[in-house]
């Protein structure tokens, strides 16, 4: 029985038994008038009896019935299912209750002097599919319910499905759950609504709108009264309208650890802890999602045989994933289709082949280039956005940045195999098409005869200053559009991306096979074309230290095709490949020639990028002033074209040559600067690059721990992609350090891990700069003729190289080495020849600390006049060997000032 219908029926019996009242009244008078005295008060006794029992029967009856309509109410208002598990989410949940607890006094009809004030306070718990968002919500609901003593109204919606519910429906629960008889529910949404509103005002109420599909569902359902609140959960940002609305309330994807503690809460704690490792890669696997993990923990937990072994064998093919992902009532599958099924053709188009591409971030111009019109992209996007499939990111871009859940890709991806063929060729094509204008529109900036292929407008909202960063986040799709072209019949537009991607392989890694697959010429005529991919090999094969395959490529046999004319570009590419060979004086021969060449042909963009090797080889043949001079001229080229990429990288080969001319502190305000925008430019490999020469740096300034930290960031990033020769030349690095802190134990050990890498590279170069060290550490123990034979085969070494500055500093040490066994003109010759090496350059420091060494070995031969004149010279017209008073050799550490 309704509140309603109880009350009317109590009012019914009061009033009999007010009636009887009256009635007994009236008989009283007509009782007094009829008999006499005796008769007449007798009488009257006896009606009064019968009268008063009527009255107290009645009134126990509506008491009786008051009470059982009271607890009756109050029941049909608790509606709060029961709490489902909750893991991980304390952060969320403790946000979530403390905003619940807070509930105003209800204004119980009167206006406050805030309008706002008198209002009920929404929340909208929000989250992509399978977040667990219900298991949230009805967590907090729980642990705030006395704080709603009125009652907690709880209603499933059912937004995920094909048929969410009706208002109107809803409401009408409400309104019997409150107390309302059915014959005095409205008929009309917006008039059950108003009710509703009215039966609410001056309650404490709780209610819970759980899988909300849109605003125009929850809007007739939110009270308006102060003491109310409202908990909406849906999978989009839902709005309230006028009603009062508190911050909402985002559910992402759990941390690790949290997602560990799913699983385990799931599938058993011991049987976690048992498979640590497997349960890691489950958590992988479904991407922490926190749906999947129940799913796998409830599969894990009802058999006893499924070990998480086995269940990760299962998980680890992505194309069988998503239909292991059910267990009785869940699965995820079911949950992505109904919202799939929602979705416009346009935007199920577009999911679909960005799920197909190589992950990475996506933006309005992926989606935009998938479309019929890029204009369509703003409202794909949203909608993608707005029912979870997508998820958007902040960004101190202008353009806004997407991703995939790892899981939904999946699903997508079987989506749109299964989309007719003519709509997967035309939006491939599209897409295609649109890598084609991108990347040769971002290629003619680095090669202006591309200009003539490029469209005459910019490529979308694509820049030519970010075109290094562009390219290296876009490399993997880059490589999908070649091969996508090829299948698709676009042959010519393959072949002019892959043509415009070898203007960038400075700015991204690729594997000579990948090179040979990519850069594959086919039936393509261009001469221009040809030579492009044929040098975009040979640079390939410079990245991937093989010179010889490189030279192989632009000089067959040993000379050029006679067949091709070489380029300057090409004999810029042969330059580089001599570097690698240690030639270092056919190296600089040839890069000199190519910067005349390109300057004359106003070849900017490749001036600038032979001018930076130009300055390593001059420095490596002891000419830093003139390395300082042609890298600070190509900096200059570089700022004028904007590229934030080459900047950094030029930032970092000059700061270099500032540490060989001894000006660190220059040396390292350039490279904190190229660090910081190589972490902005994500390029990892290049921010470590830069950190390793930063600890040199600090190593010159005899910041030992500094330097030490500095190539342990450079470790952390360059170990685990697998770049065996840097970490060989950290390991060489910290040799020095370490000497210098007479950490002995620790520099042998770094010196054997640097000599054993480089002997399985096949690097002798690198592995007679680790013996140069070698002998070092032996002079520093006092074993000056242990240390020969390391300093034999480094001097041997860099002068077949050509690396005078090398040979240099290992005939120092050697010439030291000389004098502690006594071996004065052994010691002298060597001096004198690392001496000439220095003068010729502007190494004033290295030649302040040989001649010291020199005017010991001179006095120890009696040579003390010409050591007086030596030192006498010294200290007028170099300022470094005043500031190194009585540096000896045998104890300093080279280059430390």
């Amino acid at each position: 029985m309704s509140v309603q219908a109880q009350t009317r029926r109590k009012r019914l019996l009061l009033g009999s038994a007010t009636a009887v009242a009256a009635v007994c009244g009236m008989t009283g008078d007509l009782i007094f008038s009829e008999l006499k005295d005796e008769w007449a008060l007798g009488a009257f006794a006896g009606t009064a009896v019968v009268v008063a029992g009527l009255t107290v029967l009645l009134y126990r009856h509506s008491a009786d019935d008051l009470a059982v309509s009271v607890r009756a109410g109050l029941e049909e208002r608790h509606q709060l299912p029961p709490e489902q598990l909750l893991v991980g989410r304390e952060v969320l949940s403790s946000s979530l209750i403390e905003r619940l607890r807070d509930v105003p006094t209800p204004t119980s009809g009167t206006l406050p002097a805030d309008p706002s004030a008198g209002q009920c306070a929404v929340t909208v718990v929000h989250g992509a599919a399978g977040t667990g968002k219900t298991a949230l919500a009805l967590h907090a609901a729980h642990r705030v319910k006395e704080h709603y003593p009125d009652g907690q109204l709880y209603v499933d919606l059912r937004g995920g499905t094909a048929t969410p519910r009706d208002s109107g429906e809803v409401l009408e629960v409400f309104l019997r759950n409150l107390g309302t008889a059915q014959e005095d529910i409205p008929r009309s949404v917006d008039d059950r609504a108003t009710r509703f509103r009215s039966l609410t005002n001056a309650m404490r109420l709780l209610i819970v709108l759980d899988n909300a599909h849109s605003t125009e569902q929850i809007q007739p359902l939110l009270p308006v009264g102060a003491g109310c609140s409202v908990l909406v959960t849906s999978r989009r940002n839902l709005s309230a309208g006028n009603i009062t609305r508190r911050h909402p309330l985002k559910v992402e994807l759990p941390a690790e650890e949290q997602a560990l503690e799913i699983l385990s809460a799931h599938a058993g704690r011991e049987r976690v802890a048992a498979e640590p490792g497997a349960a890691l890669d489950i958590v992988k696997f479904c991407d922490r999602l926190p749906l999947a993990l129940r799913i796998v923990g409830g599969k894990i937990c009802a058999r006893e045989d499924l070990t998480l072994r086995r269940m990760r064998a299962r998980l680890a093919d992505e194309h069988a994933r998503l239909h292991e992902l059910v267990h009785e009532n869940d699965s995820l599958q079911a949950c992505l289709s109904l919202i799939y099924r929602d979705l416009p053709e346009s935007a199920r188009q577009a999911f679909g082949l960005m799920s197909s591409l190589p992950a990475s971030r996506l933006t309005d111009w992926h989606v935009g280039r998938i479309l019929p019109t890029p204009a369509m992209a703003g409202r794909v996007c949203d909608e993608l956005v707005g029912v979870g499939l997508m998820e958007a990111h902040r960004s101190d871009d202008v353009e806004p940045s997407y991703s995939l859940h790892d899981l939904v890709r999946v699903f997508a991806r079987e989506q749109y195999e299964a989309l007719p063929p003519e709509e997967r060729r035309s939006a491939e094509q599209r897409l295609v098409g649109a890598y084609r204008e991108a990347v040769v529109y971002l290629a003619a900036g680095r090669a202006p005869e591309l200009g003539t292929e490029a469209s005459g407008q910019r490529a979308g909202d694509l820049e030519r200053r970010t075109a290094g960063s562009w390219v290296a986040e876009e490399s993997e799709r880059i490589q999908w559009a070649i091969t996508r072209a090829r299948r698709l019949g676009m042959e010519p537009e393959g072949v002019e991306i892959a043509e415009g991607l070898t203007y960038f392989l400075d700015d991204v890694n690729l594997s000579p096979d990948s090179a040979r697959y990519l850069f594959d010429a086919r039936a393509e005529q261009r001469t221009r074309v040809v030579r492009s991919l044929r040098r975009g090999r040979a640079v390939v094969a410079l990245g991937n230290q093989l010179p010889d395959a490189a030279l192989e490529l632009l000089l067959p046999g040993g000379s050029p095709d006679p067949a091709v004319t070489l380029t300057a570009r090409d004999r810029m590419v042969i330059a580089r490949a001599y570097g690698a060979k240690s030639d270092y004086p056919a190296a600089l021969d040839h890069m000199t020639t190519v910067v005349e060449e390109l300057r004359a042909e106003n070849d900017l963009w490749h001036v600038q990028a032979s001018l930076e090797k130009l300055g390593e080889f001059q420095r490596w043949r002891g000419q830093p002033e003139k390395a300082e001079e042609s890298q600070r001229e190509a900096l200059r080229l570089t700022d004028g074209f904007g590229d934030r990429r080459a900047q950094a990288r030029l930032r970092r080969t000059l700061a270099e040559t500032l540490g060989y001319l001894r000006r660190p502190e220059e040396a390292a305000l350039l490279l904190e600067q190229a660090i910081r925008d190589f972490g902005v430019l994500n390029d990892r490999v290049w921010e470590a690059r830069s950190q390793y020469a930063l600890g040199k740096i600090y190593r010159l300034l005899a910041r030992r721990q500094d330097a030490l930290a500095a190539y342990d960031k450079a470790e952390d990033i360059l170990g685990p992609m697998g770049e065996r020769q840097w970490i060989g030349r950290i390991d060489n690095a910290r040799i020095r350090v370490y000497a210098g802190m007479e950490r002995f134990d620790d520099a042998w050990a770094s010196a054997q891990a640097a000599l054993g890498l480089f002997r399985q590279l096949g690097d002798d170069m690198w592995y007679a700069h680790t013996q140069r060290d070698v002998g070092l550490l032996h002079l520093r123990q006092g074993r000056p003729g242990e240390a020969l034979a390391p300093l034999n085969e480094a001097i041997e070494v860099t002068r077949r190289a050509g690396d005078a500055y090398a040979e240099a500093m290992a005939r120092h040490l050697r010439g030291v080495a000389h004098r502690e066994l006594g071996r004065l003109d052994e010691a002298r010759s060597d001096l004198e020849a690392t001496l000439a090496v220095y003068q010729g350059g502007a190494y004033d420091w290295n030649q302040a600390a040989v001649l010291h060494d020199l005017i010991r070995v001179l006095r120890a031969d009696g040579a003390s006049d010409e050591a007086d004149h030596m030192e006498s010279s010294a200290i007028s017209t170099n300022p470094a060997f005043v500031r190194m008073p009585g540096r000896d050799g045998a104890q300093a550490i080279p280059d430390e000032d």
